[in-house]
């Protein structure tokens, strides 16, 4: 089966920069498409899925356990998948409640590469929901190395100006390729932000803070819809970037 091309996206940014959210929000708009979208959340210090899904089975698997299959195969991955009741084509891989780094063997730069691999196999479009740390993420750093397009959210405040100036020399490699990177400024609230988008260079989008999202976070329904004014605001350019990072989800 070939691999198609503009399928995988890395989301990558400092803490509290809206990575997991943004990458719910992004596959729940391929999923408006009826295609299928598997996100990996590769947080293990604060475990993602159980978060954001309510379901049994996300006390019973785990990336981990691809991770330390003595193969990885596409029905290994499946079966430590979760996929969300009312939108079925948003499928979710990561870490369960409870677990840490002591729960596993560290792995390979090959195991991680051979996940990705698998997963360009299985869904239309795979997101990475990245670590902010990359030093201390194996999987993490090969998803920005090997995705197609990497998005960098980027927070309008001082704090996330003072971890890009420490993160970007680390990532300037060209195999990084941090030029290219998809720049978006989150959190962005009314009458602020101009100055971080003339401090970061080269902003392609301005997402809004909105207390509903919020909201949304709180109640596990961030694959729902938003309405109103919030719709308006939001919506357009959740729909841009999943435009511009995958060229041919149509």
């Amino acid at each position: 089966m070939p691999i198609k091309q503009k399928q995988m996206i890395a989301v990558w940014g400092s803490p509290s920069s809206g990575k997991t959210v943004t990458s719910i929000k992004i596959a729940a708009e391929l999923a408006k498409r009826n295609l299928n979208v598997i996100v990996v959340c590769c947080d293990l210090s604060a475990p993602a899925v159980p978060t954001l899904i309510k379901s049994k089975r996300t006390s019973a698997v785990s990336i981990g356990d691809v991770l330390e299959a003595p193969i990885i195969t596409q029905d290994v991955i499946l079966k430590n998948c979760v996929s969300f009741e009312k939108n079925p084509f948003i499928t979710l891989l990561g870490y369960k409640m409870g677990e840490s780094v002591f729960d596993f063997a560290e792995y390979t730069k090959e195991r991680a590469v051979d996940l990705l691999v698998q997963l360009r196999h299985i869904a239309d479009f795979v997101i990475v929901d990245c670590v902010s740390d990359l030093t201390n993420n194996i999987l993490s750093a090969m998803a920005m190395e090997l995705s197609d397009n990497v998005l960098r959210l980027c927070p309008n405040n001082l704090k996330a100006i003072s971890y890009f100036a420490t993160y970007m020399p680390i990532i300037s490699d060209a195999k990084f390729k941090a030029s290219k990177h998809i720049k978006v400024l989150s959190c962005t609230r009314a009458g602020s932000g101009d100055e971080y988008i003339e401090a970061y260079s080269g902003v392609a989008h301005c997402l809004p803070y909105l207390p509903a999202i919020e909201q949304q976070n709180a109640e596990m329904t961030l694959t729902e819809p938003l309405s109103g004014k919030d719709a308006k605001a939001y919506e357009p350019v959740i729909a841009a970037i999943a435009k511009g990072v995958f060229k041919n989800a149509e």
